[in-house]
């Protein structure tokens, strides 16, 4: 899951070579081209996780191999070389779906924070595709299971095939069924089916629940309850079954039939490691559709039976007639969706229409429905009160015996949250949790490229460093939450009042750190400096408290005060140190002398608005 593909698109070789070596540690493979053509050539063979891409290319250049990339994929990371100084080829990439920017020469210490960024961010989606198709495999065997195992007449026809498909789709090493028998008096389980990975694993073909030391499992497992473990939470007894199964996690689901249980499934794996709610709720619907097939050689004709088979999975499920009429909801078809059973029943399921999809979408769905007797795959729906969500959706087609369509089974499960946190991850990794500023990650990021723009084109910019005055007596006084509510004021001031292109960051506590860049003249930081330290004029009422805000503010300029990060950090926070100790609530820069100051000889004036 952890290896890497990554593109380099590029004309010149030095570049690529350049490139190809400072890559070798993020990636297992690396392929390269030389134009936007040859990329989209290379990209269509490869699918690369990540793309580093040149702008001015012959024959097709950058930004036109990536509009046509990101018609084939929204998922790939993207990262382009750029001077800054077009804005229009800015503006276009960010249109894109441009994911970095990094400008030529290459340094390293920044260059490495963004491919560690790029990775990072291509390894939490495929975590969290890997969760959710593994979700979704078991989704679709289950419902496959249902179709299959009540259309035999023996039910025994579709064991092997169905519990190995089960196995496949749960990503687990062992499965197996005991059935219960009473011999001499004492209840003994007697294995029906076993299938294990290990070579090197045995089996017990009886056993007994008292000679084996079992009770407690046997009595959990007599009230309808499962057992779900590792091989470490258990006493020496139940270790050395585990030992012998060559398992170190396991679930016993118990099988009823006619409300008697029946024996048992078990689901067991090499790694040690507690199944979640989700797999259980989901393989206890497993155990169930065998019970509900012991018991009923012709189930499908009983939506009694369907109904009690999925009642309890967390995930939807609704029934429809052959004329696509809705006859049975769960409850959490109702829970996910907001519908009543009065509401839902005898509707067709376009209800649930978001309007999102076009009809071919639909007329899709439906060929493959009537050619293949199933559809999977993820939708957008709309539930009662309005609001979109994402489902990951099985249908099938139930037929009888001669071949006519009875039923629709439709399995669904809401997966909106879990394509959010994908996106949610990736935010928060470079922002500030309470304020929803920057934080210092993405601080360092911006900085390094802004000196790197700034020495390359004899700009100036200036880094700001704010700090709250007497804000530890405040939070003693009133307490954190009043605290924190200020910081969220200081951090809306702040947006307000600056440009949407500079970089305001919550530094650490009550300390803001602000990047300006592309500075020509003195008086426009100055001004700027003024309007933040204005925030000082407004008191702050929170729970009817008047709370006075102080706030010293230093300055430091490149390349005056520092020519790299570091000493640029230094230099403002020792000129807002400067400010606290002239009296606190006001304004200093790094230099005591501000003639000194490049920016003090300029005089060409920008526009600015607030």
């Amino acid at each position: 899951m952890n290896a890497l593909t990554i593109l380099i698109v590029d004309d010149d070789k030095t570049t690529s070579s350049i490139l190809n070596h400072m890559l070798t540690p993020y990636a297992n493979i690396i392929v390269k081209a030389s134009n936007g053509v040859e990329g989209c050539a290379l990209y269509k063979k490869h699918s690369p996780d990540i793309i580093l891409s040149d702008i001015n290319m012959p024959k097709m250049n950058g930004l036109e191999m990536i509009e046509r990339i990101r018609k084939q994929s929204v998922d790939v990371k993207i990262a382009i070389f750029t001077d800054f100084e077009n804005r229009n080829i800015l503006l276009k990439a960010i249109e894109l779906g441009v994911n970095q920017f990094v400008s030529k020469p290459f340094e390293g210490k920044s260059f490495a924070t963004m491919m560690q960024t790029l990775c990072h961010e291509v390894r939490v989606r495929r975590e969290t595709n890997h969760a959710i198709q593994r979700q979704e495999n078991i989704l679709h065997t289950i419902n496959q299971m249902a179709h299959n195992f009540l259309q035999k007449s023996n039910w025994r026809e579709a064991l092997t095939q169905e519990l190995t498909n089960l196995k496949e789709a749960s990503e687990i090493s062992s499965i197996f069924i005991y059935k219960n028998k009473l011999e001499n008096k004492e209840l003994v389980a007697h294995q029906l089916f076993y299938l294990n990975d290990n070579k090197e694993a045995k089996t017990k073909k009886v056993i007994s629940y008292k000679k084996d030391h079992l009770m407690r499992w046997k009595n959990q497992l007599e009230k309808d309850e499962h057992v779900n473990g590792c091989k470490n939470d258990y006493d020496k007894s139940k270790k050395k079954l585990l030992d012998i199964f060559k398992i170190n996690s396991l679930l016993i689901l118990p099988i009823f039939v006619q409300d008697k249980w029946w024996g048992f499934l078990g689901i067991g794996d090499e790694e040690e490691k507690t199944l979640p709610s989700s797999h259980v709720e989901m393989l206890s619907t497993s155990a169930s559709i065998i019970g509900a097939a012991i018991n009923n050689t012709r189930n499908l004709k009983s939506l009694k039976m369907s109904s009690a088979v999925f009642e309890h999975t967390i995930d939807g499920v609704l029934v429809t007639d052959a004329d696509n009429n809705i006859v049975h909801v769960n409850d959490a078809f109702l829970e996910i969706t907001g519908y009543s059973r009065k509401d839902a029943m005898a509707k067709n399921p376009k209800i649930l229409k978001s309007g999102t999809h076009d009809k071919h979408f639909y007329i899709k769905m439906w060929d493959q429905l009537t050619k293949d007797g199933y559809w999977q795959g993820e939708i957008t729906n709309r539930k009662k009160n309005g609001e979109i969500y994402i489902e990951w959706l099985s249908i099938n087609t139930i037929r009888n015996s001669q071949g006519a369509i009875e039923n629709y089974i439709g399995i669904f499960s809401d997966v909106t949250h879990q394509r959010k946190d994908a996106h949610n991850h990736a935010y928060l990794a470079t922002h500030d949790p309470l304020t929803g500023l920057s934080n210092r990650l993405l601080l360092n990021d911006r900085l390094e490229h802004a000196i790197n723009h700034a020495a390359r084109f004899g700009k100036c910019i200036s880094l700001i460093f704010c700090d709250l005055d007497n804000f530890k007596p405040i939070n003693d006084t009133y307490g954190h939450n009043v605290g924190d509510e200020i910081l969220k004021r200081v951090a809306n001031y702040l947006k307000k009042t600056l440009r949407k292109e500079d970089t305001i960051c919550r530094f650490g506590g009550d300390e803001f750190v602000i990047l300006i860049e592309e500075l020509d003249n003195f008086e426009y930081l100055d001004n700027i400096l003024k309007k933040i330290n204005n925030i000082t004029n407004t008191p702050c009422i929170i729970d009817n408290h008047v709370i006075n805000i102080g706030m010293s503010i230093g300055a430091s300029i490149f390349p005056e005060d520092g020519i790299d990060a570091e000493e640029l950090i230094n230099s403002a926070d020792t000129a807002m140190y400067k400010a606290k100790k002239q009296g606190k609530n006001r304004i200093e820069y790094s230099k005591l002398d501000i003639n000194q100051y490049c920016l003090m000889q300029m005089n060409t004036a920008i526009n600015y608005s607030i």
